[in-house]
C-alpha cells in the first residue's frame, strides 16, 4: 500500500539537524561548544560556592543570576555527571566538614548544618555519613582529639 511517502529507515540523532538536537547531544558537540559548556559549568560551580549557605539556593535562581536558562545550566553540568542538587549538597557537606574541623568552634552540629544551608538535620546527618563515612559528631570528636 502506497501512503505517498518514502521510508528512509530509522532516524538517528546524529542524522538530525542541530535545531532538532542532532549536534546538541553530549559527545556530538565540537570543541567550541565543549569549551563553552565547561566555562558555564565553572560559572555554576563558582556561584554555588559563593551561595552555599543559602537554604533557598535553586537552579532557577543560579541560572537567572548567570544569564542562562535552567536547561543550559543542567546541560553545562551534564558533562561532569553531576546534577545541580548534587553539586549543592557536595558543596554544603564540604563546608560543614571545614566548620567541624575548625578549632574552638563552639556551634553545635545542628547549628553548623543550618549555617551550611541544610533545611533538615536528619537529611544532613544522612548525607554527611554517606559522603564521608562517619557521622559529623564523630568527625568533630576525632578532630578535637587530634588537636589536643
Amino acid at each position: 500500500m502506497d501512503c505517498g511517502f518514502e521510508y528512509f529507515g530509522s532516524l538517528t540523532p546524529a542524522g538530525l539537524p542541530a535545531s532538532l538536537g542532532g549536534a546538541g547531544l553530549p559527545g556530538a558537540a565540537g570543541p567550541r561548544a565543549r569549551l563553552a559548556q565547561a566555562r558555564r559549568a565553572g560559572q555554576v560551580r563558582h556561584y554555588v560556592a559563593q551561595h552555599v549557605d543559602d537554604p533557598e539556593l535553586s537552579a532557577r535562581d543560579c541560572a537567572r543570576a548567570l544569564g542562562m536558562s535552567v536547561r543550559s545550566l543542567h546541560l553545562a553540568l551534564a558533562s561532569s555527571a553531576v546534577t545541580f542538587g548534587g553539586l549543592v549538597t557536595q558543596a554544603r557537606l564540604e563546608r560543614a566538614r571545614e566548620l567541624l574541623r575548625q578549632e574552638g568552634a563552639a556551634d553545635s552540629v545542628a547549628d553548623l548544618a543550618f549555617a551550611c544551608g541544610f533545611n533538615s538535620l536528619s537529611s544532613f546527618y544522612r548525607a554527611f555519613r554517606r559522603h564521608f563515612g562517619i557521622c559529623p559528631g564523630s568527625m568533630r570528636a576525632g578532630q578535637m582529639r587530634l588537636s589536643s
